[in-house]
């Protein structure tokens, strides 16, 4: 993607912008928990959301209340935990952080993540994140571990950066999407989304679908169904800001 590319092929005024946090809005960190968007940030989102009509949502992974706590004191329409959540534009509410899937698998998790120190493990309570990135050589036993649990448990397995979680199979980012752009002000415009990991192909592939616009977040080896690239979350930033300059 060149720069500027995104006020001309997608302009705030007939789009939908589905935005990832973690990798796309705002770099990794070692701890889940560290990562907060900065003023100019959330400057940035206030903007492009008025700019847009409303029609910016936050797609993640982490829970819509940690999400809160990232983009505080700003309130933005989001699908959390992969879909599980979503939280619509009139601040209406479906799925639960914590219904209750995980109960049966959360015992065995724990003492796996236990017994291999430098595992992290983040109870999302509709999902469980075990991380491995002080130990990235356990990542074939991590994934072995969690592929047993989910099939014996009817769940799935989600890889991502140094992560792998446990969730409900019929949950997805692009589900998410589609949960948000049925509902005004996102429904009948050209949904666009961004993202970085291997967690938000599935968004990518809904918004191909749909007629919209995929941006992959990383370096170009990397496979993905998205049809463009930036290359990291300051080249995400400095796009977005030119997009509203444009508008």
């Amino acid at each position: 993607m060149e720069p500027g590319d995104l006020a001309r092929i997608a302009p705030l005024s007939s789009c939908a912008y589905f935005l990832d946090v973690d990798g796309t809005l705002l770099d990794i960190m070692p701890r889940p928990e560290d990562v907060v968007a900065d003023e100019t940030l959330r400057t940035l989102l206030v903007g492009l959301a008025g700019a847009a009509g409303g029609a910016l949502g936050l797609v993640s992974g982490r829970a819509i209340e940690d999400i809160d706590r990232i983009f505080a004191p700003h309130i933005f329409p989001a699908a959390g935990l992969h879909g599980a959540e979503i939280r619509f534009p009139d601040r209406s509410r479906s799925g639960s952080p914590n219904d209750g899937a995980m109960d049966c698998v959360r015992p065995p998790v724990a003492d796996f993540v236990a017994a291999h120190p430098g595992l992290r493990l983040e109870d999302k309570g509709a999902a469980l994140a075990v991380h491995f990135r002080q130990t990235p050589e356990l990542a074939g036993d991590v994934l072995e571990f969690l592929k047993s649990l989910a099939q014996i448990n009817g769940l799935a397995v989600q890889e991502g950066k140094m992560v792998a979680e446990l969730k409900q199979a019929r949950h997805d980012k692009g589900k998410g999407i589609a949960a948000l752009l049925a509902n005004p002000p996102f429904l009948g415009r050209k949904p666009v989304f961004i993202g970085d990991d291997l967690t938000d192909e599935s968004g990518f592939s809904f918004v191909n679908a749909h007629g919209g616009v995929s941006v992959r977040v990383g370096f170009a080896e990397a496979a993905t169904n998205a049809h463009y690239r930036l290359t990291d979350p300051a080249g995400v930033r400095a796009e977005l800001q030119r997009l509203l300059r444009g508008c």
